[in-house]
């Protein structure tokens, strides 16, 4: 009976092999023809897996502030996934009505509709109609372009986006947003200008949309330091939320970092003394430790766990604390 389940697998094995030969899987992303010659060849990780015919996928929406909010949907999967995942961002009744539950927005006007995609060497053209054009103000033009570009570059195949309108380059958009040239993930919830002695990196905060729950927030900020590691990373997370805005951490006051270890996948961090002043609520250590941790995977992606340390021991946690870090910041 085994060898005959060896050999179902070995022939399921082999059918996929072939059938992944014959196939350019970058046309899934784009909902291309088969016989497409402008899309490269580039695989993501592995299979994508599938519950009930759906993918998990990470799609950037704003809140009231124009803040761009990473939240993970399961959307249909079918041919053209990344297109499918860009319908998700327009404006209509049904999309509109669902982020309300959550305080979040779509991104892209109503009636915006993907004209054409293609994928060559890590960049992806999206021909949009001239709806993309009607974003009320500045700052929701601005969202709305990088929501396209983050989206999009989520996915394994796509570094850079180049955007266009009716099938032509558009220097700028509405109200000045260049879009002339391919662009790439930059600056993300940046509040606060860069001076030209810092680098930019990105640190997690929390905001709240209605007093109770809470989302994690990719924030970019300027790191002075020649090279961006674990342990000065943290130290700037530490500095606080920027002023102006409504991002809080859950790191105690007065709280630093003596030093982080990083090794198989683990960072043990060791704190003062102040780290054992966090509540003992079990919603609080949580969004702690995750906080850290989506900080420190943006400059150690390898960082699966944390671990935190005072006084050379690990600090007493909630039992149902989990210390593995999610795949995904928010979950809709």
């Amino acid at each position: 009976m085994r060898k005959y389940r060896r050999l179902g697998v070995l022939l399921l094995i082999c059918s996929l092999v072939l059938l992944t030969a014959c196939q350019n899987p970058l046309n899934k992303l784009v909902g291309r023809d088969q016989d497409a010659d402008d899309v490269s060849l580039i695989l993501e990780n592995g299979l994508e897996e599938k519950e009930e015919n759906l993918r998990e996928t990470l799609l950037y929406y704003r809140d009231d502030k124009g803040i761009l909010i990473p939240l993970m949907k399961k959307i249909p999967w079918e041919e053209g996934i990344a297109k499918a995942a860009l319908k998700e961002l327009v404006d209509n009744p049904e999309i509109r009505e669902d982020l309300q539950t959550v305080g979040l927005m779509p991104t892209l006007p109503n009636g915006t509709d993907v004209l054409g995609m293609s994928i060559n060497e890590g960049l992806s053209k999206v021909d949009f109609n001239d709806k993309l054009l009607t974003c009320g103000s500045e700052a929701e033009e601005q969202a709305m372009v990088k929501s396209i570009v983050y989206t999009l570059t989520e996915f394994e195949a796509i570094d850079k986006v180049q955007i266009l309108v009716n099938g032509k380059v558009t220097s700028k958009l509405k109200f000045g947003t260049k879009v002339n040239a391919p662009m790439a993930r930059e600056h993300i919830n940046l509040t606060q200008a860069l001076s030209n002695d810092t680098i930019p990196v990105v640190v997690y905060y929390k905001t709240s949309y209605n007093g109770e729950d809470s989302f994690f927030v990719p924030v970019t900020k300027g790191l002075t330091s020649l090279k961006a590691d674990v342990k000065s990373v943290l130290n700037l997370l530490l500095e606080g939320a920027p002023e102006g805005t409504d991002f809080y951490s859950e790191l105690p006051d007065g709280v630093t970092v003596n030093d982080v270890y990083v090794k198989d996948g683990i960072a043990y961090i060791e704190f003062s003394e102040e780290i054992t002043r966090i509540p003992e609520n079990l919603r609080h250590q949580q969004s702690l430790v995750y906080e850290i941790g989506l900080t420190l995977k943006e400059v150690e992606p390898t960082i699966s766990q944390v671990r935190l340390l005072s006084k050379g021991k690990e600090i007493d946690l909630h039992r149902d604390v989990k210390l593995n870090l999610p795949v995904f910041s928010n979950h809709y």
